[in-house]
């Protein structure tokens, strides 16, 4: 007796569309992400995506959505208080949440041009737009607890609030993220590396 295929679940369904989406995005730019092209690439028609999406805005967002997949900030999770042991190093968690999403990694540069694509597309897509800056601010925050904690622990600057060291915080890691994107080599790899670094002691450091 054959067996039979177990049948795909909704959210199954949603993991590999989305999935289409990204591959798309990578070879073709998100201009090119409309459900008709998906529906093309994925051998469907466009029904599977409006039914599990409605909308291009949401499948983008949840095409951004995957760069936080198996980060150190979870965007879904509801604000919480830092809890660290006494031997925490703010500063040392920061560094390394940021190599996270640094591309320092050929999957990790897709990843980051994708995310990057997607947030300049959304400056003429206001719904989109506003999907995006709501997910930023949930990760704004959360690094923010970090950082009036790393402040509470005296690791931490407190000349300049929280919420600017945030978008110091984002503005060096998008800054060198362009710099790699735009010019994958090791060399240009390693000092970023050592930038990410260096540029996050000179920002946080007392």
């Amino acid at each position: 007796m054959a067996a039979t295929s177990t049948p795909e679940s909704s959210q199954e369904r949603r993991v590999r569309l989305v999935g289409v989406a990204r591959e798309l995005i990578a070879r073709e730019g998100v201009a090119a992400c409309t459900f008709r092209r998906l529906a093309a690439a994925a051998g469907t028609s466009t029904r599977p995506f409006t039914h599990a999406f409605g909308t291009r805005d949401n499948l983008l967002r949840a095409v951004a959505l995957t760069t936080w997949d198996d980060s150190p900030i979870d965007v879904h999770a509801a604000d919480a208080p830092v809890e660290r042991p006494a031997d925490w190093d703010c500063i040392a968690e920061l560094r390394s949440m940021g190599e996270h999403w640094l591309p320092l990694t050929e999957q990790a540069a897709i990843a980051e041009r994708i995310y990057l694509e997607i947030q300049l597309f959304s400056l003429n897509q206001p719904e989109l737009h506003a999907m995006l800056v709501e997910m930023s601010a949930g990760a704004n925050a959360k690094i923010a607890q970090l950082l009036d904690e790393g402040k509470r622990r005296g690791q931490v600057r407190n000349d300049i609030a929280s919420d600017e060291l945030v978008f110091a915080y984002w503005g060096l890691m998008d800054g060198l993220s362009v710099r790699v994107i735009y010019q994958a080599e090791p060399t240009v790899i390693d000092r970023t590396r050592r930038l990410w670094s260096d540029g996050i002691e000179r920002l946080l450091r007392p």
